[in-house]
């Protein structure tokens, strides 16, 4: 039996991180590949049974990575990300989750052919969006700005409100409850779930603060902290956990006292493999004959979600707002259910199967096709939607340029002049004055402040590049950088310290990538451009191509390629370029080594 489930635990992940993977490389989001994964392991072909295999703690340990989750997004999200999505949030939250819930009660009520009752509940369960399925989709389409953070505030923040509505909605309707209280039990719900996040954020600040966990522990601690106010929290007043460790992540992300990075890039880290594991057990657990059953009232039930339900919502909820008209299209196009909507769903059928409610597994059936539908609908419509309404923009261009020295300038210069986006960053005056005076845009600032990188906009960056004289200057920005875009983006000028001339031999993460060549360092390109070296620019043709171009300029130094469709490959010491025809070498050359006079080339010097 324990053999069993840690080999369904690891193929759970491997699937999960395959899946994950797809959805990387073909740019689709990875919830279409997680979801069909689960539906492949379970119904299809009988591999995995959730329930078989975790029995009962199956719903605590997805309700614990639920929490989880949610804390992750509160975090990531934080006070800022709320004001950013401004009053629109906050009239989705009311307006629309109340808009939502009579029109999704009338949807079941009358296509579904089940109780009033049961219409409700299943309003209920279905009033959220969340978090697990809309960060996914918004980071994997490049969505940014006020529309992102109001996806993102809305499906953080309606998922511990969904949960407690259904609760108080039960409890009223099935279980002889007052259902004039639920009102009343709602706030009070919301009013424990607050008051504990509060207050599990104030110990954890405090203790962060003066300094009485090590380093080494911020990450289990804040973990075991989230995990034991969502636990204590629920003990109390049932499901007003969500609203505890939602709290908890906006708070401590409001606070600028203490930093809390290094924890938001592990619970990252731990939402991915959640959210991987959870949607391959959620597809498993459908059973293979809710998926033979699903007749014409379910599919004219996600219908009216979609095209009738969300639309009228954010209509109401965005009169007067300052969401444009194509914004508002991709906000009531864009409302997937998630796992928060399938745990509930499941947890409450079986409820309601024990009370002997009839039509109780029509609840199962009717969340699945909306999660579904929603799902493989957001995750394959949305990036296609964005583009049609004009809200993503080409894949970002833009060249993070720290220094602003001559070096520096000349580089970024070039790389204008090809049509990228440069942004210089430095400290110094009188360089960022010449900087300029070139024309190049440019941020004053350090790269040890947060507002520093906010300004420049490191978050839609295409690549970082580390130039300025001192190497562990360049080291420590470049670590900062590669935190965000990868460290497959972010370069620097090879050290010129001889204690560091050989660096590929320190541990890996030292520098970031080499740029231009394992000798090129500032030192020694400086001396270059002294000798009168310049940066020319060269397109290659048929009459002079790459070998035209390599015997004319021997000890050309490259800079970057850029490619007939626009790309641009900055040129890496630890990579090798296969330089086509139709290409454009963009290099430093020496004075005796330029083409000025070549008939067939396209040399300009830069």
């Amino acid at each position: 039996m324990h053999e069993t489930a840690i080999l369904v635990i690891a193929g759970v992940l491997v699937g999960g991180v395959i899946a994950q993977w797809l959805g990387w490389r073909l740019r689709v989001p990875a919830i279409v590949f997680l979801l069909a994964g689960g539906l492949i392991a379970g119904p299809f072909t009988g591999a995995l049974d959730p329930d078989d295999t975790f029995g009962e703690l199956l719903f605590p340990a997805v309700s614990v990575a639920v929490a989880v989750i949610l804390f992750e997004g509160a975090l990531g999200l934080g006070w800022r990300g709320v004001k950013v999505a401004g009053r629109t949030v906050w009239m989705l939250l009311t307006v629309g989750a109340f808009t939502t819930l009579v029109l999704t009660m009338l949807a079941g009520r009358l296509l579904l052919d089940i109780s009033w009752d049961l219409a409700v509940l299943l309003a209920c369960v279905l009033v959220v969006t969340g978090p697990t399925v809309i960060g996914p989709i918004v980071r994997s389409i490049g969505l940014h700005g006020r529309l992102a953070a109001v996806l993102e505030a809305e499906g953080t923040l309606i998922d511990p409100i969904g949960a407690i509505l259904t609760v108080l909605v039960f409890q009223a309707a099935f279980e002889s409850g007052d259902g004039g209280s639920v009102v009343t039990d709602l706030l009070e719900t919301l009013g424990v779930g607050a008051a504990i996040g509060v207050v599990a954020a104030a110990v954890l600040f405090i203790a962060l603060r003066r300094f009485l966990i090590p380093d080494q522990l911020h990450n289990v601690t804040t973990l075991a902290v989230v995990i034991g106010a969502f636990a204590l929290s629920s003990e109390i007043r049932a499901e007003s956990g969500l609203v505890a460790v939602t709290v908890m992540g906006i708070s401590l992300a409001s606070q600028t006292r203490v930093s809390v990075r290094h924890v938001l890039e592990f619970n990252e880290t731990l939402r991915i493999i959640f959210i991987s594991g959870l949607f391959v057990l959620l597809g498993a657990r459908i059973e293979l004959d809710t998926l033979r059953e699903l007749e014409w009232r379910n599919i004219a039930f996600l219908v009216a979600l979609v095209l009738l339900v969300r639309p009228v919502s954010v209509f109401l909820s965005t009169l007067g707002s300052q969401l444009g008209r194509r914004e508002r299209v991709f906000l009531a196009l864009t409302a997937p259910r998630g796992i928060v909507a399938a745990a509930i769903a499941s947890i409450f059928s079986l409820r309601l199967a024990e009370a002997g409610v009839k039509d109780s597994q029509q609840l199962v059936s009717a969340t699945f096709t909306v999660i579904a539908g929603t799902v493989l609908l957001s995750g394959l419509g949305s990036k296609a939607l964005g583009r049609r309404l004009g809200l993503l923009s080409e894949p970002p261009r833009t060249i993070v340029v720290l220094g602003a020295n001559e070096l520096a300038i000349a580089f970024a210069g070039a790389l204008e002049k090809q049509g990228a986006t440069v942004r210089m960053v430095d400290l110094n005056r009188r360089q960022l004055a010449a900087a300029r005076m070139s024309g190049l845009p440019t941020t004053r600032g350090s790269v040890f402040s947060d507002d520093t990188w906010e300004k420049i906009g490191v978050h839609q960056a295409a690549s970082f590049v580390a130039m300025t004289r001192n190497d562990e200057l360049n080291a420590l920005a470049a670590r900062h950088a590669a935190a965000v875009l990868g460290r497959k983006q972010v370069f620097q000028i090879p050290p010129g310290r001889p204690e560091h001339r050989a660096w590929w031999e320190l541990p890996a993460g030292t520098f970031a990538r080499p740029l231009f060549g394992l000798e090129t360092t500032h030192a020694a390109l400086q001396e270059r451009m002294e000798q009168g070296w310049k940066v020319s620019t060269t397109k290659l043709t048929d009459q002079f191509g790459p070998q035209q171009h390599a015997d004319m300029h021997p000890d050309a130094i490259p800079l970057f390629y850029v490619h007939p469709n626009g790309g641009i490959d900055l040129a890496a010491a630890d990579a090798r370029y296969r330089v086509r025809v139709g290409d454009t070498v963009v290099a430093l050359t020496a004075p005796n080594g330029g083409s000025n006079g070549n008939p067939h080339g396209d040399d300009r010097n830069g």
